[in-house]
């Protein structure tokens, strides 16, 4: 996937660039005028996909985009220390982040950019004449798999600022008065809502899309397999639906959760399918973009380190250093990564142990434990834990696999510390005084600006 593809839903996401012409679009330097109201075409589609998934890629990483990075430091399973950049621990760790700065702003922008792509493409897909070949099923399944990643776009959003809630009616014209901000129970169920008319349009997408997806894909490639990875996300949103702290849905969404993901590509049959589902990929080919948790400044706590278990194969991500401090942290060990290594967007090894969580919730206790015995011996190759004999013990289980099995994949420990109330001095140790164990980010200075200052959060 060519890095110069992310300009693509850079230029629909937002204002375009000038050209001298507009009776040829240019899909690799696209303005609105270009895809809106104008007939699209099989090759301008395949662009705009590849483009709108390469920005989901662009997300990860360092700054500017520091989804994984930012979700890593408020969690303590890492450490961002930079002579030249000392916010990643004066905010993160001990003060305030600036909504002024990409450490309050960050992950923000890049969300709501990539909704505003997705909106826009699925705007312009009526558009396709019969003469390019792409069938009215063909436009559902397209339909279903942008509104799929919309949907998780939202989520991710909705990670970072929790209770400060997200704008999601998002879907209106440039210029049109600012969407409100809604609250996370509200956005929570909207997502769940999406996904669901999502699946809808995958099941009535016929055999094969229209368009190629990213390698990453292998395997969820067409509208049948896709909706596999569209129940995947389902379930994980409603598991956090019915632990949210301000509206739990309680039993019903534990219910829900384990039915979607019983009806996605969750295995615990053949052990050769532990890590089984969709992966961002990476390369060091000219024009692309490898994996940038490549970085020298990134640590792990030592506490990830203390917690592994003798013979824990997953302790292969995790590679010793010379123990030093700086910026008042102690660090022993990295994350271990290279260019070309994939990271898990949502594997098998996740569905199981989000399982487990809704059946925790539950009270299945036993279901739990195969869950947490699958995995360990599997993707860790450890012995099998006795009978859990209280839920606290159970999700003190769960959490620990979900450590070591998505390390540095994503921004789920940050939000289930959050969840169950571990994200305080209780389950850490305080790094530096006045540790502020930071649960969300603010809204940006720039949309606060924009709404002059007005960042109500609706909740009807």
């Amino acid at each position: 996937m060519k890095k110069y593809i992310a300009t693509v839903i850079a230029g629909v996401a937002l204002l375009g660039a000038c050209k001298d012409s507009t009776a040829v679009p240019d899909y690799n330097n696209p303005s609105l005028s270009d895809i809106i109201g104008k007939p699209l075409t099989k090759i301008g589609l395949q662009n705009l996909i590849t483009g709108y998934h390469d920005a989901q890629r662009a997300s990860l990483g360092i700054a500017p985009a520091n989804y994984i990075v930012f979700g890593e430091v408020m969690a303590r399973d890492g450490y961002r220390t930079d002579a030249s950049e000392s916010r990643y621990v004066n905010e993160f760790l001990n003060g305030t982040p600036d909504p002024s700065a990409f450490s309050g702003g960050g992950n923000w922008t890049a969300f709501m950019r990539d909704i505003r792509a997705a909106n826009t493409i699925l705007e312009a897909l009526p558009s396709i004449p019969a003469s390019e070949g792409v069938t009215a099923q063909q436009t559902s399944a397209v339909k279903g798999m942008v509104r799929t990643m919309k949907a998780i776009d939202y989520y991710k959003a909705l990670e970072y600022r929790d209770t400060l809630g997200v704008p999601i009616a998002l879907d209106v014209p440039l210029g049109a008065p600012l969407a409100p901000i809604i609250c996370k129970p509200k956005v929570s169920a909207y997502v769940s809502a999406l996904l669901d008319s999502a699946y809808t349009d995958l099941q009535a997408g016929g055999s094969t899309f229209p368009v190629k997806l990213p390698p990453g894909f292998a395997g969820f490639n067409t509208p049948a397999t896709f909706a596999l990875f569209n129940r995947g996300w389902k379930g994980k949103v409603e598991l956090y639906r019915a632990l949210d702290h301000a509206a739990p849905t309680g039993a019903t969404g534990f219910t829900n959760a384990v039915a979607a993901i019983n009806a996605s590509y969750i295995d615990t049959t053949d052990p050769a399918q532990i890590g089984k589902g969709v992966y961002f990929t990476f390369s060091t080919n000219t024009g692309d973009t490898p994996n940038q948790l490549v970085d020298g400044n990134l640590h792990l706590n030592p506490q990830v380190s203390d917690s592994l278990q003798p013979g824990d194969r997953r302790g292969s991500k995790i590679i010793a250093v010379t123990p030093a401090t700086i910026q008042g942290l102690t660090y022993k060990s990295n994350f271990r990564v290279i260019q070309t290594d994939p990271i898990g967007y949502l594997k098998n090894e996740e569905l199981i142990l989000l399982r487990a969580q809704a059946e925790v919730g539950l009270n299945d206790l036993p279901s739990a434990l195969l869950d947490v015995n699958y995995v360990r011996a599997n993707a860790g190759g450890l012995g099998n834990l006795l009978p859990f004999v209280s839920a606290t013990q159970a999700i003190d289980a769960i959490l620990r696999e979900k450590r070591y099995s998505l390390l540095f994949e994503s921004a789920q420990r940050l939000v289930d510390l959050r969840a169950y109330g571990r994200l305080n001095n209780t389950y850490f140790v305080q790094e530096r005084p006045g540790d502020i164990f930071l649960k969300a980010l603010p809204i940006p200075q720039t949309e606060a600006d924009a709404r002059k200052g007005d960042l109500t959060v609706v909740c009807n």
